[in-house]
């Protein structure tokens, strides 16, 4: 059984995200969603939010699990067996970031390959920190997230 992660702060969880776990779960048998601490970002929502969103529109997809993590990622990877980290990359700036990255993992762990699946161009602007811009200034981000999500940050908003 090929297990692949995918790691990611989800905050909040975007249609981009959705885009690269519905093609990683075509992909491998098992796909591990794991919401994990970024020590260079300060988290907006919960992870229990977060973790409730990636439950919602991921319960279709019957060999996608998700769950929360501190650590590495490659930690995360090590947890569930997996030798496939999973990376979306929007632009040649991801790219750029995603390399770094892998790199770091690799000299961590060589036996985790790290498989990079280029976003939708019909999502190739869509982002967290995108959204949390567009959500501070009371803008529509409705199609840059899934109707869980925009449902709850609306009602957040009118509270």
């Amino acid at each position: 059984m090929t297990k692949a992660c995918f790691c990611g702060t989800f905050d909040p969880l975007t249609r981009g995200h959705l885009d690269v776990i519905q093609r990683a779960s075509r992909l491998f048998d098992q796909v591990y969603v794991f919401i994990c601490v970024n020590s260079e970002k300060k988290e907006t929502f919960s992870k229990e939010k977060r973790l409730e969103w990636l439950e919602k529109e991921t319960r279709n997809m019957g060999n996608v699990i998700c769950q929360t993590h501190e650590g590495l990622t490659i930690e995360a990877c090590h947890k569930v067996g997996s030798s496939i980290l999973i990376r979306g990359i929007r632009n040649i700036l991801d790219f750029e970031y995603e390399k770094n990255i892998e790199a770091m993992n690799r000299k961590i762990d060589p036996s985790i390959d790290t498989v990079y699946l280029i976003t939708d161009p019909e999502y190739a602007h869509c982002s967290s920190s995108n959204v949390r811009e567009l959500l501070k200034y009371g803008q529509d981000i409705s199609s840059l997230v899934p109707e869980c999500v925009a449902r709850d940050l609306k009602r957040c908003e009118n509270e």
